[in-house]
């Protein structure tokens, strides 16, 4: 059998050391193909917070509608029945449409925006005059639907400043691609010209 050169062991083991000090610099756990980019946290952060949000939309919009139903079919003695009506039905009615633009502005956007607008004055229309109307004429039998209808108001509030965010990254996104082709160089008519005259 023929002995191998020693120069030849030599580059082997060189290049298997070089290979060991490659592979022993990379971080664990993050190979080529594992990079993640800097957005992924912050954007389920929002869907996390906007979910939570219109989830308390929707349970406020439940107790009331809840609370409607029980005053309807089981109603309180000691209580007005013609000012706690009033007071119940504008209150829902108010909670009702607040969920509906929550979903609007977050997962089913069917409204334009003049709609949506006309529908937020009407949803506060109705939230303040019926938690006035019950403080008013039925004290303190009102004084739940007030608070719930001030929470579902601040997580309202909140997806509101949230899509205002989104508008203007949207907004700004697409002026950034309307500037993007009129910043690439123009061709020369005048060179092309001189280039393809001919010679006298």
């Amino acid at each position: 059998m023929g002995r191998v050169p020693r120069a030849g062991l030599l580059g082997q083991n060189r290049q298997t050391m070089t290979r060991s000090r490659s592979n022993s610099r990379q971080p664990p756990g993050r190979g080529p193909g594992q990079t993640s980019g800097p957005g992924t946290g912050t954007r389920s952060v929002h869907t996390l917070t906007l979910m939570l949000l219109v989830l308390v939309d929707l349970i406020v919009a439940l107790l009331m509608v809840v609370s409607f139903a029980q005053f309807v079919f089981r109603p309180d003695p000691e209580v007005k029945a013609g000012p706690m009506y009033v007071t119940l039905t504008l209150t829902t009615g108010a909670a009702l449409l607040m969920l509906v633009l929550a979903l609007n502005m977050s997962y089913l956007p069917f409204m334009s925006r003049a709609r949506a607008r006309d529908a937020q004055l009407v949803m506060f229309a109705m939230a303040v005059t019926g938690v006035v109307t019950g403080l008013l004429t039925v004290g303190g039998a009102a004084n739940s639907f007030a608070m719930r209808l001030i929470l579902g108001g601040i997580a309202f509030v909140f997806i509101m400043m949230q899509n205002a965010r989104l508008e203007q990254a949207r907004q700004a996104a697409a002026a950034g691609q309307a500037r993007a082709p009129a910043a690439q160089p123009q061709s020369h008519p005048k060179s092309r010209q001189r280039r393809g005259g001919r010679k006298k």
